[in-house]
Protein backbone atom coordinates (compact mmCIF):
# COMPACT_ATOMS: atom_id res chain seq x y z
CA UNK A 1 0.00 0.00 0.00
CA UNK A 2 1.50 3.81 -1.23
CA UNK A 3 0.27 6.60 1.07
CA UNK A 4 1.06 9.85 0.95
CA UNK A 5 1.52 11.72 4.13
CA UNK A 6 -1.03 14.49 4.30
CA UNK A 7 -1.31 16.35 7.72
CA UNK A 8 -2.67 15.47 11.93
CA UNK A 9 -6.00 15.19 11.70
CA UNK A 10 -6.62 15.18 15.90
CA UNK A 11 -4.30 15.69 18.85
CA UNK A 12 -4.90 14.59 22.42
CA UNK A 13 -2.28 14.81 25.09
CA UNK A 14 -2.96 12.63 28.86
CA UNK A 15 -0.91 12.58 31.97
CA UNK A 16 0.76 9.16 30.94
CA UNK A 17 -1.78 6.44 32.75
CA UNK A 18 -5.15 8.60 32.52
CA UNK A 19 -7.82 8.87 30.00
CA UNK A 20 -8.38 12.75 31.38
CA UNK A 21 -6.77 14.60 28.54
CA UNK A 22 -5.33 18.32 28.46
CA UNK A 23 -6.75 20.87 26.30
CA UNK A 24 -3.25 22.68 24.84
CA UNK A 25 -2.19 24.52 21.91
CA UNK A 26 0.62 22.80 20.51
CA UNK A 27 3.48 19.56 21.48
CA UNK A 28 6.75 20.22 19.79
CA UNK A 29 8.92 16.86 20.11
CA UNK A 30 12.70 16.48 20.23
CA UNK A 31 15.12 16.64 17.74
CA UNK A 32 17.10 13.28 17.64
CA UNK A 33 20.64 14.21 17.51
CA UNK A 34 23.05 11.46 17.98
CA UNK A 35 26.35 12.59 19.95
CA UNK A 36 29.35 12.21 18.22
CA UNK A 37 33.00 11.06 18.99
CA UNK A 38 35.73 13.17 16.39
CA UNK A 39 38.35 9.95 15.04
CA UNK A 40 41.57 10.74 13.39
CA UNK A 41 44.97 9.02 13.27
CA UNK A 42 46.66 7.01 10.81
CA UNK A 43 45.16 5.75 8.14
CA UNK A 44 42.18 8.45 7.88
CA UNK A 45 42.65 11.17 5.84
CA UNK A 46 41.86 14.06 8.38
CA UNK A 47 38.72 13.92 10.58
CA UNK A 48 35.22 11.97 10.54
CA UNK A 49 32.51 12.36 13.59
CA UNK A 50 31.14 8.98 13.79
CA UNK A 51 27.74 8.92 16.07
CA UNK A 52 28.06 7.26 18.98
CA UNK A 53 25.33 4.49 19.09
CA UNK A 54 22.25 4.90 21.67
CA UNK A 55 23.87 8.21 23.06
CA UNK A 56 21.83 11.63 22.07
CA UNK A 57 21.96 14.81 22.97
CA UNK A 58 18.99 16.76 25.06
CA UNK A 59 15.15 15.60 24.31
CA UNK A 60 13.33 18.63 24.67
CA UNK A 61 9.42 18.52 24.62
CA UNK A 62 7.35 21.61 24.56
CA UNK A 63 3.77 21.66 25.56
CA UNK A 64 2.27 25.69 23.84
CA UNK A 65 -0.91 26.23 25.62
CA UNK A 66 -3.47 28.91 24.64
CA UNK A 67 -3.73 30.36 28.29
CA UNK A 68 -2.12 29.78 31.75
CA UNK A 69 -3.94 27.17 33.25
CA UNK A 70 -3.40 24.47 36.65
CA UNK A 71 -1.96 21.83 33.97
CA UNK A 72 0.75 23.63 33.11
CA UNK A 73 1.65 23.92 36.73
CA UNK A 74 1.14 20.26 37.08
CA UNK A 75 3.91 19.82 34.79
CA UNK A 76 6.37 21.52 37.24
CA UNK A 77 5.56 19.71 40.05
CA UNK A 78 8.46 16.99 41.54
CA UNK A 79 5.78 14.27 40.99
CA UNK A 80 5.61 14.83 37.51
CA UNK A 81 5.33 11.36 35.48
CA UNK A 82 5.06 11.71 32.34
CA UNK A 83 2.48 12.33 28.72
CA UNK A 84 1.10 10.30 26.15
CA UNK A 85 0.27 12.17 23.05
CA UNK A 86 -2.06 10.92 21.06
CA UNK A 87 -2.42 11.99 17.13
CA UNK A 88 -4.29 10.85 14.20
CA UNK A 89 -2.57 11.14 10.65
CA UNK A 90 -4.58 11.35 7.28
CA UNK A 91 -2.75 9.91 4.35
CA UNK A 92 -3.93 9.26 0.86
CA UNK A 93 -3.93 5.67 0.28
CA UNK A 94 -2.88 5.54 -3.93
CA UNK A 95 -3.84 1.74 -4.51
CA UNK A 96 -7.71 2.71 -3.02
CA UNK A 97 -7.63 6.41 -3.92
CA UNK A 98 -8.83 7.19 -0.15
CA UNK A 99 -7.83 9.01 2.43
CA UNK A 100 -7.14 6.23 5.43
CA UNK A 101 -6.20 7.24 9.10
CA UNK A 102 -3.12 6.19 11.13
CA UNK A 103 -2.37 6.25 14.82
CA UNK A 104 0.84 7.30 16.38
CA UNK A 105 1.28 7.48 20.36
CA UNK A 106 4.42 8.71 21.44
CA UNK A 107 5.13 8.54 25.18
CA UNK A 108 7.58 11.01 26.72
CA UNK A 109 9.06 10.64 30.64
CA UNK A 110 11.17 13.67 31.87
CA UNK A 111 11.79 16.30 34.32
CA UNK A 112 10.47 20.11 33.66
CA UNK A 113 13.03 22.30 32.30
CA UNK A 114 10.81 25.73 32.25
CA UNK A 115 7.52 26.96 32.61
CA UNK A 116 7.33 30.31 30.79
CA UNK A 117 4.03 31.94 31.58
CA UNK A 118 3.82 33.99 28.15
CA UNK A 119 1.86 37.58 27.76
CA UNK A 120 -1.41 38.33 29.35
CA UNK A 121 -2.80 40.90 26.13
CA UNK A 122 -6.55 41.58 26.00
CA UNK A 123 -8.60 39.20 23.28
CA UNK A 124 -4.86 37.29 22.73
CA UNK A 125 -4.05 33.94 24.21
CA UNK A 126 -0.90 33.46 26.47
CA UNK A 127 1.75 31.86 24.64
CA UNK A 128 2.66 29.56 28.13
CA UNK A 129 4.97 26.84 27.57
CA UNK A 130 6.18 24.17 29.21
CA UNK A 131 9.51 22.59 28.37
CA UNK A 132 10.43 18.88 29.19
CA UNK A 133 13.64 17.38 29.45
CA UNK A 134 12.64 13.94 28.47
CA UNK A 135 14.84 11.02 29.90
CA UNK A 136 12.27 8.26 27.70
CA UNK A 137 10.76 8.32 24.71
CA UNK A 138 9.13 5.58 23.06
CA UNK A 139 6.76 6.25 19.54
CA UNK A 140 4.42 3.99 18.10
CA UNK A 141 2.97 3.97 14.78
CA UNK A 142 -0.01 2.34 14.29
CA UNK A 143 0.17 0.09 17.44
CA UNK A 144 3.96 -0.75 16.39
CA UNK A 145 6.79 0.18 18.36
CA UNK A 146 9.01 2.42 15.96
CA UNK A 147 11.68 3.77 18.68
CA UNK A 148 12.19 3.70 22.24
CA UNK A 149 15.20 5.69 24.01
CA UNK A 150 15.47 4.84 27.66
CA UNK A 151 18.45 7.30 28.60
CA UNK A 152 18.60 6.07 32.19
CA UNK A 153 18.37 2.21 31.19
CA UNK A 154 20.71 2.03 28.15
CA UNK A 155 17.77 1.16 25.94
CA UNK A 156 18.08 2.25 22.41
CA UNK A 157 15.51 0.23 20.05
CA UNK A 158 14.80 1.70 16.21
CA UNK A 159 12.10 -0.40 13.91
CA UNK A 160 13.10 -3.56 16.31
CA UNK A 161 15.98 -3.36 16.59
CA UNK A 162 18.24 -3.45 19.94
CA UNK A 163 21.24 -1.15 19.27
CA UNK A 164 22.60 -1.28 22.48
CA UNK A 165 22.05 -4.64 23.52
CA UNK A 166 25.78 -5.50 23.32
CA UNK A 167 26.34 -2.46 25.30
CA UNK A 168 24.24 -4.06 28.06
CA UNK A 169 25.29 -7.49 28.18
CA UNK A 170 29.42 -5.64 28.40
CA UNK A 171 28.18 -3.76 31.34
CA UNK A 172 26.02 -7.20 32.88
CA UNK A 173 22.89 -4.96 32.38
CA UNK A 174 21.28 -7.76 30.17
Amino acid sequence: MKTIPIKVEGLSVFPEGSNNNFATGDITLPNLTPLTSTVSGASILGEVDLPSQGHYGSLEVGIAWRTINKEAFDMVSPDFKGLEIRGAFSEFDNSRSSVVTRAIKVVVRGFSKSLDLGTLAQNATTGTTNTIEATYLKIFIDGQAVFELDKFNYICRINGKDALLDVRKALGLA
